[in-house]
């Protein structure tokens, strides 16, 4: 068996402290290793989470393949919904997708995974506070697992509940 390496990251102030790394930093670390794919699920994206915008242009400028499934875009806030179609059509190599069910199911997975030996998976909405101020938590994998979760990630894109919009 494959060993993993796993550790906790937060956000908020009561769990903060003592060696525990912050999913923000978490975060910057993961779109700035990426060589050569980033596989992302997101529940929301608000319009003050602007350095996730920076380290996904990063990452894309660099040539690394994106692959984003959010849920409901058309939900998202007007800027939000338009930063990612125009990096769908800036970038051929940023796959963007929708989740959106008739039944009003909803994709509330929070997950992110790097070249298919990184993983964050947690909480945290990728928005200011989810990043900043609310009281989150996540887990940073590394190894074995984080291959698994790419595996599951990769069954999500290619199923019938999410549609890829072109920019």
């Amino acid at each position: 068996m494959t060993e993993t390496n796993v550790s906790v990251v937060v956000t908020g102030m009561a769990w903060m402290g003592s060696g525990i790394g912050s999913i923000e930093s978490a975060l910057k670390r993961l779109f700035r290793e990426a060589e050569h794919e980033i596989a992302l699920t997101a529940y929301t994206i608000s319009s003050g989470a602007d350095l996730i915008f920076d380290w996904l242009e990063g990452a894309l400028t660099r040539g690394v393949q994106v692959r984003l499934a959010t849920n409901r875009l058309n939900d998202l806030p007007s800027e939000v919904a338009f930063q990612l179609r125009r990096l769908a059509s800036d970038y051929p190599h940023f796959h963007l997708y929708n989740f959106s069910r008739e039944d009003e199911a909803d994709l509330h997975a929070k997950a992110l995974v790097v070249d298919r030996r990184l993983a964050l998976i947690g909480s945290s909405n990728l928005s200011r506070r989810g990043l900043l101020t609310n009281h989150e938590i996540a887990i940073l994998l590394q190894g074995s697992s984080a291959s698994v979760a790419a595996s599951v990630l990769d069954r999500l894109f290619s199923s019938q509940y999410v549609v890829r919009i072109s920019g």
